[in-house]
């Protein structure tokens, strides 16, 4: 019987092409960024809502860098899985003050 070579993992895109689109994904993440400070500082929102907007952010925009960036689905599963929990905390999270306002 032959024997097959495993597969090796190619990045479809060029290094060129993966600079861009991390650059991009970062660059709109801190415009998002700055505009929900500026939206969230005209409308004087209590703490707990500013960590929220922030939080989802950071975590939407760094899960697209690192899809981006192409790490595989061994180093990228528990990074995603941590945000996802980070994320579900944050929106999960409600105190009994929080609900009154």
């Amino acid at each position: 019987k032959a024997q097959v070579a495993p597969a090796t993992l190619v990045q479809p895109w060029s290094p060129e092409l993966v600079r861009f689109l991390s650059t991009s994904v970062l660059g709109f993440s801190s415009i998002a960024l700055i505009m929900a400070t500026a939206l969230l500082w005209r409308s004087g929102a209590p703490p707990h809502q500013v960590l929220r907007v922030f939080g989802i952010i950071s975590i939407l925009g760094f899960s697209a860098l690192l899809l981006v960036v192409g790490y595989n689905n061994e180093q990228l599963t528990p990074i995603v899985g941590l945000f996802g929990a980070i994320a579900g905390y944050l929106l999960g999270k409600d105190s009994k003050t929080n609900k009154d306002e």
